[in-house]
This record gives structure tokens, sequence and C-alpha cells, in this order.
């Protein structure tokens, strides 16, 4: 199978593992205290709390970037381990303060995104990932028809303003009314997406107390110069 479908490390390129021991003991240690992190102001202005397993760069984002942009969904049951314990973490913070039944609602990806990686990067990892008891996904979001003015291309290398005006308008929500939901993403720059998210299910009708993601750009670091952090590992397709 080997000779057929050889397959290598994603970190480092070593061969024969989705992910060597070495690289997967440096992931473990990166992603071992999931919790709350400091809100970015958009999301913070909202008053909804923030949890990330860890930071976006090294280990942690080189799994993320040949995850997503690389096809290598042979890293999903990893990835999923490191978002089932940032659920974990959030889910205990929600009950104290929540109502009702938890749901986690993963942000949608763009039917464009879906042609071009074939599948749904947040969807998969939640299926991957064991759910704290008591809570389900909820699929709640959907993309609306029509491209926004100004959403066309990815959201990496662009600005805060820019990535909020992207946005803004682009999703719609149903089904949520008197529902606690707490929104999924798998990376967190300026908060811009997330801050959209919230906003529909909030006009909507739901409590959405926070929001969970895996990994949360640095402070004063830019998703271009984290992203940087694995290009000599990750080929993304054109």
């Amino acid at each position: 199978m080997e000779l057929l479908l050889p397959v290598s490390c994603a970190v480092c390129g070593a061969p024969g593992r989705t992910l060597c021991r070495p690289c997967r003991l440096v992931l473990r240690r990166c992603t071992a205290a999931p919790g709350q992190v400091t809100a970015p102001e958009v999301l913070r202005d909202q008053g909804v709390s923030v949890f990330a397993a860890g930071e976006y760069e090294h280990e942690l984002a080189a799994c993320l970037l040949a995850y997503k942009n690389g096809g290598r969904t042979d890293l999903a049951p990893v990835l999923g381990v490191v978002l089932g314990a940032v659920l974990a973490a959030a889910a205990r913070d929600v009950r104290e303060h929540g109502r009702g039944p938890l749901l986690w609602v993963p942000v949608p990806t763009s039917a464009r995104a879906r042609r071009r990686r074939w599948f749904d990067p947040v969807a998969c990892l939640l299926d991957a990932a064991a759910l704290p008891p008591g809570t389900r996904v909820h699929h709640a979001l959907r993309h609306r028809g029509g491209t926004v003015r100004g959403a066309r291309g990815p959201q990496k290398g662009r600005g805060r303003r820019q990535r909020a005006r992207a946005v803004r308008g682009s999703m719609r929500a149903q089904d949520v009314r008197g529902r606690t939901c707490v929104v999924v993403d798998d990376v967190l720059t300026t908060g811009a997406t997330m801050a959209e998210a919230v906003r529909c299910l909030t006009r909507a009708g739901a409590h959405v107390p926070a929001v969970v993601t895996i990994a949360g750009v640095r402070a004063g670091r830019s998703p271009r110069e984290n992203s940087q952090t694995s290009d000599a590992v990750v080929r993304e397709f054109p």
C-alpha cells in the first residue's frame, strides 16, 4: 500500500506516517492546554468568549494548512482530537452560564472553496471530534447565494477592515431561535468571520456565549506571517 499510495509526515516530510512521532509529540505539547484566550475586539464588543487549542504557528499551522489546502484529509483524526479537547473546555464554561442544550455551529465553507477543496474542513473535523456529552452539531449557518461585493478570493492576506467588509451579509441562519449556540471554525485571525456568524445567529434568536477555534493567530502578527512558518513543507493546490 505504501508503494501505491505513499504518505509522509505533514510537518517534517518523514516518510511512512501521516504525522511522525516527534511531530505528534510537539503538536500534543502545544495544544495540551486548550482554553479561553483573549478575544479580538470585534468579538469582545459582542460579549463573546473565545476558546482555542493553540497558536497558529509551527506544527499546528503546518497540519492545518496541509489539511485544508493540501488535501491531507488523513489528518482529520489527528486534528479531530485537538478540536475535541477545546470543545470540552468550552462546554464546561458555557454550561455554567448557558441555557438549555448546547449546539456546535460550524462556519460554513463557501461554494467556491468547496469546489476547490472538494470537502468542508470544519464540518469534517467536527465529525472526527469526540463531542462532549449532551451536545450536538447543528448546521444552522448557510452562505447566501451570489457574491458579496469585495468577497471574491481567499481571506488570507486581507486586513481587519477588508475581512469585515468581505464577510458582511455573507451568511444566513435558520432554526436557532431560543437555542444556545457556539460557533466553531478552524483558524481565528481578525475575528471578522466569527463575528459575522455570531451576528447572524443572534439576529435569528440564538444565544451565542462563545466561539471555538483550533488555532488563533497571535496578537500583533498577520495571517501571512503565521502561514509562512510551514511554507517549506506545505504546497497549496492552485
